[in-house]
C-alpha cells in the first residue's frame, strides 16, 4: 500500500471508531449467512475426487478399517514424540507423517490412497497391465497411490514378469576387443561369402597387409569353397589360422578335415555375431563399394591392392608380396623394388586398432556369467515372434565372452552380447532335456546318462577337448538342486 501511495502527499490523522460513524455502521450491518455445504457433500466430492466407483471405495474403506485400524488410529489421536513409541506396525508410515491424513475412513497422503496390504496384487497388476516398464510403472503409481516399499515391489514384479524378459531391447555395446596383428603376411586370414547382383563371392583378406581376394561360387557349399580357396593357397601360401563365420559350409566336416589335411586352424565366430569376423565384414563393404562404381571388377582391386595404406605408406601388395606391382599409372623402376620394416608394420596396425578401442565411448564390459546361472536369450530373428527365450549357462567356452547355454531341449553357443541375467524367470524350475540337433548353430548333444563333448565351432561335431556335463538343475534364486543318488538293489 505504501508504494502506490508514494505519489501522493497524504496526512494521516488518527479517529476514534464512535466517531467514525459510516464505516462503524457499515461493520455491523453485515449479512447472516450460513454454510450450505455440510460434511456429506464433502465426503461425495472426494469420492469424486478419487474417480473409482461405489463398490471399489467401499472395499478400499474396509480394508483399511480391517487391515490399517492401527494407522488410522494413531492419525486420529496423534502421533508420538519418537518412533520407538509408535506401534510396530505403523513405524513404516513414520517417515510421511506429516502427510497423512483421514477422511471417511480412507487414509490418504497428500491427495494419494494409502493402500491397504491386501489390495497391493490387485494393484500392482493394474499398474503392470500395459507393460510400460519400471521407471512409467513407478510415475503411473506415485501419482495416486502409496504404500510403504512401493518402488522395491513395482521393481520386482516387473523384474519377474515373463512377458517385459520375453521383449527386451539389445544389450549395450561392450568395448572392443581387437585382434593383434599377425607377425607374418599371410598366416591369419578371415574369409566370408557375400552377394553382388545375385551372384555369390567368396572373400579371403589377409590380417596383416588388408590384401584382398575374391573369388566366384557357384554353389554355396563346402565343396565349392575348398575349390575356391586352393588357387588362392596356391599363389599366396597356406595360412596358419583361418577366421570364419559359423556358417554350415565352415562348420561342417567336410572343410574341418581339409583345412586339418593341409594343417590349417579353422576358427569360427559367435553364432549370429559378425563383429567377431569384424575384419571380412569390413572389407566386404569395401569391395561392394567399388563394385557398384566399376564395371571391371579385378581392375579396380589391383588399385585397391596398389594403393598405399593410410599412416603406413606402403600398399597392401607391397606388405604382402614385399614389392610393389605394377598398374596403369606410370611408374619409376625404383619404385617397384622391395623395401619395408615388418616390425614397423605391426606396430602401426596395432596402434590404430588400441585407437579405435580407446575412442569407442560410452561402452563397458558385460558381467561375466556363471555355471548354472538362468539366462535369456537374445531373439536372432526379428519381428512379432522375436523373444528373449529362458536358458542356462552350461559353462564358459574357450573363445573370449562366448557361452555355452542350454534353452528348450538344445544346446547353443551364444557371445555375452546375447545373453541377460534372469533371476525371477519361473520357467528354469524344470530340468532341461537335451535331444539331437543337426542346425549349425547349435551344439550337438548325446543322452543324459553320459558326458558330452561341444566342438568350439559350434559345428555339432564332438571335440575331445572341451567336456560338457549334463545340464544341472537350479532354482530360481540360482541353487543347485543336487539329485539324490539311490543305491541298486
Amino acid at each position: 500500500m505504501l508504494m502506490r501511495l508514494q505519489w501522493y502527499d497524504i496526512t494521516v490523522i488518527y479517529r476514534k471508531g464512535k466517531e467514525m460513524h459510516v464505516s462503524d455502521a457499515l461493520s455491523r450491518a453485515f449479512l447472516q449467512t450460513e454454510n450450505q455445504h455440510s460434511e456429506f457433500d464433502r465426503q461425495e466430492d472426494m469420492i469424486n475426487m478419487l474417480s473409482v466407483s461405489n463398490d471399489k471405495y467401499a472395499e478400499i474403506k474396509s480394508a483399511t478399517q480391517t487391515e490399517l485400524s492401527a494407522l488410522y488410529k494413531v492419525i486420529i489421536d496423534g502421533w508420538p514424540d519418537t518412533r520407538s513409541e509408535t506401534p510396530v506396525e505403523v513405524r513404516p508410515y513414520w517417515d510421511s507423517r506429516d502427510q497423512l491424513s483421514v477422511l471417511d475412513g480412507i487414509i490418504y497422503k497428500g491427495l494419494r490412497l494409502v493402500i491397504p496390504p491386501s489390495l497391493l496384487g490387485n494393484m500392482l497388476e493394474l499398474i503392470h497391465k500395459s507393460h510400460l516398464g519400471m521407471s512409467k510403472c513407478k510415475q503411473r503409481a506415485r501419482e495416486v497411490m502409496y504404500w510403504p516399499c512401493m518402488n522395491s515391489d513395482i521393481d520386482s514384479m516387473v523384474s519377474n514378469c515373463t512377458q517385459c524378459n520375453e521383449y527386451q531391447k539389445q544389450q549395450p555395446a561392450e568395448p572392443l576387443k581387437p585382434t593383434p596383428t599377425p607377425d607374418l603376411q599371410f598366416s591369419f586370414v578371415g574369409c566370408d561369402i557375400f552377394d553382388f547382383e545375385s551372384k555369390k563371392y567368396l572373400l579371403v583378406v589377409d590380417y596383416y597387409s588388408k590384401y584382398i581376394d575374391v573369388a566366384p561360387l557357384q554353389f554355396e557349399n563346402a565343396k565349392a569353397i575348398i575349390e575356391a580357396l586352393k588357387p588362392i593357397f596356391a599363389c599366396h601360401g597356406i595360412p596358419v589360422k583361418l577366421r570364419s563365420d559359423n556358417g554350415p559350409q565352415f562348420s561342417s566336416n567336410e572343410f574341418k578335415k581339409f583345412c586339418a589335411s593341409i594343417g590349417i586352424e579353422s576358427e569360427t565366430a559367435s553364432p549370429h555375431f559378425q563383429s567377431s569376423n569384424g575384419e571380412a565384414e569390413r572389407v566386404k563393404q569395401i569391395v561392394k563399394h567399388l563394385w557398384r562404381k566399376n564395371e571391371d571388377k579385378q581392375m579396380c582391386l589391383l588399385d585397391y591392392r596398389t594403393t598405399p595404406l593410410e599412416g603406413i605408406n606402403m600398399s597392401p601388395s607391397q606388405l604382402l608380396m614385399g614389392r610393389r606391382p605394377r598398374n596403369i599409372l606410370p611408374t619409376s623402376n625404383d619404385l617397384l623394388k622391395p623395401n619395408h620394416n615388418t616390425n614397423l608394420v605391426k606396430k602401426h596396425f596395432d596402434k590404430e586398432k588400441q585407437k579405435q578401442k580407446f575412442h569407442r565411448r560410452g561402452v563397458k564390459e558385460l558381467p561375466s556369467l556363471s555355471v548354472g546361472e538362468p539366462v535369456r536369450v537374445s531373439p536372432t530373428q526379428s519381428g512379432k515372434s522375436a523373444k528373449w527365450n529362458p536358458g542356462t549357462v552350461i559353462e564358459k567356452h574357450s573363445k573370449p565372452r562366448s557361452y555355452i547355454v542350454s534353452s528348450g531341449t538344445r544346446l547353443y553357443r551364444r557371445n555375452r552380447k546375447f545373453l541377460r541375467p534372469s533371476k525371477f524367470d519361473q520357467e528354469l524350475d524344470e530340468p532341461v532335456k537335451i535331444e539331437p540337433n543337426m542346425n549349425d548353430e547349435l551344439c550337438q548333444p548325446e543322452p543324459e546318462s553320459t558326458q558330452r563333448t561341444i566342438d568350439p565351432s559350434n559345428s555339432g561335431t564332438p571335440n575331445p577337448a572341451i567336456t560338457v556335463k549334463p545340464p544341472v538343475r537350479v532354482t530360481r534364486s540360482g541353487k543347485r538342486v543336487k539329485t539324490p543318488k539311490k543305491v541298486d538293489s
